[in-house]
């Protein structure tokens, strides 16, 4: 649809306009996509030019390819000045949009001109319901409608009626170098942007950062550098940052920096899976290590990660640190930070990590426990002709996993077995035997930890305890011995 009203245009150069699409940078999905229409039809109505709108223009844009609408290349406008005759090009976009009982909007516009694609005439405002508030809080915008058609009326008015002058003495620059830092932020923290500004024509007379709805001044440094410090927006989201140059003449121009400030003020969530939370690190091969697989819940960039182990007491024993990305997982062979054993006992597991943001995700502390101790059991034996009888106590602080109870003969077979898992022994077992001689009783068990216990003997009546080490014979001295 090309709108003609028949009012005279008062700029000599530019009768007729082609307007892009709105390109939305502010990170919300639901926003008003007329606004290049409602800035086409204000600027049609106020001076008369001719308006080619994005809807006419939508098949020349795929046909060229053009994704992004922020931006247009000499090429692309001299394309459109030969397809639409168009002389200028209105490219909009919208970086701030906020729906609350203090909206808030900010929207920019820029002018091309279609011989050399130069940027002949840009603006940027920016406004929240409370810009309008007055004496006992009369006036305050709280429709986001309402606030977007202030804007456009801004825009509008101060789109200028002729451009000739401001073509031929506007000044040229270059956004050579920007950085903020950090890059992302907690809510109201302090950020720090520099930038070099190559001048083509003059120096800026003015350098404003603007972000998240607000306008920072910047101060000047030597070389064409300019510094300063803002304040990050209290609320989460990505917020693209813009430079506005004010030029001696009064002349604003616009650059974009294609850099964004996240604000994030959610801590990570932090999920700890365990692989032998009983273990017995004493190097047999069985549960000697604890395995903790940490896991993000929800995708973060981790700038640190921390894990710790405490004893009883709160002390730390064990810490695991790092940076960047969490480990797959963690082993904790029960050794202390100056990798010394620790001794039998009960301890917790925390993990923490910190996003690039500064916010800190801390797991509820998971108790695990070390034993080197097996278990002992006390067999009591009765070998009566064809029969045995056994009486058998279980003592450990930790449960059975695993036991076998097996009769065999010197040559290892086997005339009796039973093996059971996760069950208790029974007190007391019945077992026929057969007419054989030398024959053997054999027990072996296992608990929760990994400790193992077994003694074989041969099968006749008498007390057995399993598990138990024998005492050491003492050795009468054959030197004497001063140290007493």
């Amino acid at each position: 649809m090309i709108l003609n009203l028949s009012k005279l245009c008062l700029s000599a150069e530019f009768r007729r306009i082609a307007f892009f699409p709105l390109e939305n940078i502010s990170g919300i999905t639901e926003i008003p996509e007329d606004i290049p229409d409602r800035i086409a039809e204000g600027l049609n109505k106020k001076y008369g030019f001719e308006v080619i709108l994005p809807a006419d223009l939508r098949n020349f844009l795929l046909k060229n390819r053009i994704r992004r609408v922020g931006s247009v290349t000499e090429a692309q406008v001299k394309g459109l000045k030969r397809k639409f005759k168009a002389d200028a090009v209105v490219i909009t976009w919208l970086d701030l949009y906020e729906k609350s009982d203090n909206p808030k909007i900010g929207m920019g516009i820029r002018l091309v001109e279609t011989e050399t694609a130069m940027v002949v005439w840009s603006d940027y405002v920016s406004l929240t319901g409370d810009d309008f508030t007055t004496w006992l809080g009369l006036g305050k915008i709280t429709s986001i409608d309402r606030l977007i058609s202030k804007a456009l009326k801004r825009l509008i008015d101060n789109f200028p009626p002729s451009l000739k002058k401001v073509s031929t003495e506007k000044a040229l620059f270059a956004l050579e170098r920007f950085s903020l830092f950090p890059l992302a932020v907690q809510g109201g923290a302090t950020v720090n942007t520099s930038l070099h500004i190559v001048s083509l024509v003059e120096s800026p007379e003015k350098v404003f950062l603007l972000l998240g709805g607000r306008e920072w001044p910047l101060k000047k440094r030597q070389n064409g550098w300019w510094e300063g410090e803002i304040e990050s927006p209290q609320e989460e989201g990505h917020y693209f940052a813009r430079i506005k140059i004010l030029t001696k003449a009064g002349i604003l121009h616009f650059l974009d920096t294609a850099s964004y400030l996240t604000v994030d003020n959610t801590p990570p969530k932090l999920r700890l899976s365990y692989e032998n939370l009983t273990f017995s690190p004493n190097r047999d091969g069985r549960k000697d290590t604890l395995i903790v697989f940490p896991k993000l819940l929800s995708p973060e960039d981790i700038k640190l990660w921390y894990f710790y182990i405490y004893n009883e007491k709160g002390e730390i024993v064990r810490r695991f640190e790092g940076s960047g990305d969490l480990p797959l997982g963690l082993a904790w062979h029960g050794e202390t930070d100056e990798f010394s054993q620790v001794e039998e006992g009960i301890y917790y597991i925390e993990g923490k990590c910190q996003d690039k943001a500064g916010n800190i995700g801390i797991t509820s502390r998971k108790k695990c426990t070390v034993d080197n101790t097996p278990p002992k059991l006390h067999v009591l034996m009765d070998v009566k002709e064809s029969k045995a009888k056994f009486d058998i106590k279980y003592e450990d602080v930790l449960p059975i996993s695993q036991w076998e109870l097996s009769i065999i003969d010197k040559d290892e077979n086997i005339y009796y077995n039973l093996r059971k898992e996760n069950e208790e022994i029974p007190s007391k077992i019945e077992v026929s035997l057969p007419k054989k001689k030398e024959l053997f009783f054999f027990i072996e068990a296992f608990d929760m930890a990994g400790n193992k216990t077994e003694y074989k003997t041969p099968l006749i009546s008498k007390k057995v305890v399993a598990g138990e080490k024998p005492k050491k014979k003492k050795k009468a001295p054959t030197v004497w011995d001063y140290n007493f």
